[in-house]
């Protein structure tokens, strides 16, 4: 990966804010002051839209608590782990990684999952789409492998990228580099 090249698409990005990034934003806030449902509503509901307009006449609010309470020791767990650091090969961190990825999964399905991971822990995971899964020709039913081994690729690909910011995490990084090419609005 070309370290300018990544820098340049990530900054002309910035120079339009946009709704959906103010929402990221806005999202985090609540997640930060204790709203986690609240948060990961607005999420869903502003960057995983075309989805979850489709599952909310049947969503069941008290089962996504639930498996938010019953992930979050993962998440807990994880907090001090990032994108960078993370040692991929090592089981245990597979295996939490993917029993995250699968509880959620089931109720928010592969896109609006890795955007929940995302607002959760930054730091550490990295989100996907439709376009950004068939840009790296993963299926798009996407298993806990899949993703899995999507961050052992993103991590491969980018590793020589070298991130200073503290503003965002080189994960959310590779997240909007992903989109803007998958989605051709920056190639």
């Amino acid at each position: 990966m070309n370290e300018i090249e990544f820098k340049k698409i990530i900054e002309e990005n910035e120079k339009t804010e946009n709704f959906r990034g103010t929402m990221w934003y806005r999202a985090k806030e609540l997640l930060r002051v204790g709203y986690k449902t609240e948060a990961y509503i607005l999420l869903l509901a502003t960057w995983n839209f075309a989805r979850f307009r489709y599952f909310m006449t049947t969503f069941d609010l008290k089962k996504f608590e639930k498996t938010i309470e019953d992930v979050q020791p993962i998440f807990d767990k994880l907090k001090d782990e990032t994108f960078e650091k993370a040692n991929f090969n090592n089981l245990e961190l597979q295996n939490d990684i993917k029993t995250i990825y699968k509880k959620l999964k089931e109720i928010v399905e592969q896109t609006g999952t890795s955007k929940l991971m995302a607002l959760t822990n930054p730091n550490l995971f990295v989100m996907w789409d439709t376009k950004i899964r068939e840009k790296y020709n993963i299926n798009d039913k996407a298993r806990p492998e899949d993703y899995f081994q999507f961050l052992i690729n993103m991590q491969n690909r980018f590793k020589d990228i070298k991130w200073e910011r503290k503003d965002k995490s080189l994960a959310k990084a590779i997240d909007e580099f992903n989109y803007l090419t998958a989605h051709e609005i920056f190639d």
